[in-house]
């Protein structure tokens, strides 16, 4: 019996399976109901082949470095410096020598991430005990997450809001924190301290509102203060180390309000700016003067910008219509806060069924190196939080301990979760401060030096 050659048979099998392939390559990707088919690249590992460094930092059209590198020490994320003189933190570095005579104050612009005042409840405690000060710090007239927030007990009623998130109208500015609070006949708030540390007074209380002709407010249900000043922003006094404060609305006219701050005349103060749905993109809705004249009311050393979580995609090619965006943002944050430092935190992990089983979400190291060409391009700090916080699948480590630091969505951290990552933060912090003061140290010892001996 004639033997056959198998291997012939072998060989046209796999060129066969090889054509299949390569034409399969040419149907797009779609959706089918909870179906989704992804293009077939055989060839994708070899393409696709990246360095660790773009493994780390994302494609390497977007791999930047600072240009000059200081020392880290193990376990720091340390926070990459593209300013051009390298001090791009000092303005913050240096006023906390002053915490202890004036406020330091840090805004923290950010999403969902922190709403409620996660992570912010324990940074914001941790900074006051390490550096001094009291208050919750800004807080605005309404907002959708005050029976779930811990460190101010809030209530009111019969507001309109507009917000870089929803309704916006010409006739009313939007204020600082991308919101506008308009009363309506009857409105009122009301703010309470709770017996928690550093939070358990309202040490100030100023209330941000914009002129208003023949206006007045009701202040706990007593004083009535007529509202003044300039047509932008205005700041007012209404009371010191109460352990509460109401405020009513006088008469019939609508008054724009922005919100209220409680914070001491000492120490840091940490102000929550987080949006739900924010990506970042919307602050460009707030006019660049009204950052000013916020700014000359209520100055900032430091202000953080924390976005991402709302442009991550599982199916996104490319991030750099955000980062022309975010430009944009930083840009007017600079110009807006020109004696305050700018540290643009990357987005956290986040986690995404891959394959039928979670783990970091694809593109998302892309995403982190959109966000640190748009530091290096702008001359701002840059802090890598996913790196901070373990790199890949933290979410899902995370979400899977018990008790969890995630929930289960594997994008949001739960109050534990947010006290791990404020721990991270302020050891990085911590770290950056040691760092400038020994940089000062070398500065005045080289100053007090003959100038023989000064190299």
């Amino acid at each position: 019996m004639e033997e056959r050659n198998y291997l012939n048979y072998s060989v046209k099998a796999t060129f066969g399976l090889i054509l299949c392939l390569g034409l399969m390559y040419l149907v797009p990707e779609f959706d089918l109901g909870a179906f989704h088919f992804k293009r077939v690249n055989i060839l994708a590992d070899i393409l696709n082949k990246k360095t660790a460094d773009q493994i780390a930092h994302g494609d390497s059209d977007i791999i930047v470095k600072p240009t000059y590198i200081d020392t880290c020490k193990t376990g720091v994320t340390c926070v990459e410096d593209f300013s051009p003189d390298s001090a791009g933190m000092n303005a913050y570095l240096s006023a906390l020598d002053s915490s202890r005579r004036k406020p330091v104050r840090i805004a923290f612009f950010a999403d969902s991430y922190v709403e409620g005042d996660i992570m912010l409840e324990s940074f914001r405690d941790s900074m006051q005990s390490i550096y001094g000060g009291s208050g919750v710090g800004f807080v605005p007239i309404t907002s959708e997450v005050a029976g779930f927030r811990q460190t101010i007990i809030h209530s009111f009623t019969k507001w309109q809001t507009y917000s870089i998130v929803g309704d916006r109208s010409e006739d009313h500015p939007l204020g600082p924190a991308g919101l506008t609070f308009v009363s309506k006949p009857g409105s009122e708030v009301s703010y309470k301290a709770p017996n928690h540390r550093h939070v358990n007074t309202l040490p100030t209380s100023r209330l941000f509102y914009r002129k208003c002709n023949d206006c007045a407010i009701i202040v706990n249900e007593a004083d009535t203060i007529t509202l003044g000043g300039s047509d932008e922003i205005n700041a007012i006094l209404l009371g010191k180390n109460d352990p509460s404060i109401r405020i009513g609305i006088a008469g019939d006219n609508p008054i724009d309000l922005y919100g209220m701050s409680f914070e001491d005349t000492k120490g840091i103060s940490v102000d929550n700016f987080s949006l739900r749905g924010n990506s970042g993109m919307g602050l460009n809705l707030v006019s660049e003067s009204m950052y000013r004249a916020f700014d000359s009311l209520h100055p900032y050393s430091l202000v953080i910008l924390s976005y991402g979580l709302n442009v991550a995609n599982e199916k996104a090619k490319n991030y750099n219509g955000y980062g022309k965006n975010m430009s944009k943002v930083v840009q007017r944050i600079k110009k807006a806060f020109p004696n305050s430092s700018i540290l643009l935190v990357g987005v956290s992990d986040r986690g995404a069924k891959v394959d039928g089983e979670y783990k970091t979400m694809p593109m998302l190291k892309e995403l982190i190196g959109v966000q640190r060409k748009v530091a290096a391009d702008n001359g701002v700090c840059f802090w890598n939080l996913f790196e901070a916080m373990g790199g890949d699948s933290t979410m899902v480590r995370w979400v899977g301990l018990k008790p969890a630091l995630a929930n289960k969505d594997y994008t949001h951290l739960t109050f534990r979760g947010g006290r791990k990552i404020s721990d991270i933060l302020i050891s990085t912090l911590r770290y950056e401060k040691e760092k400038f003061d020994r940089k000062k140290k070398i500065i005045i010892h080289k100053h007090h030096l003959p100038k023989e001996q000064v190299h």
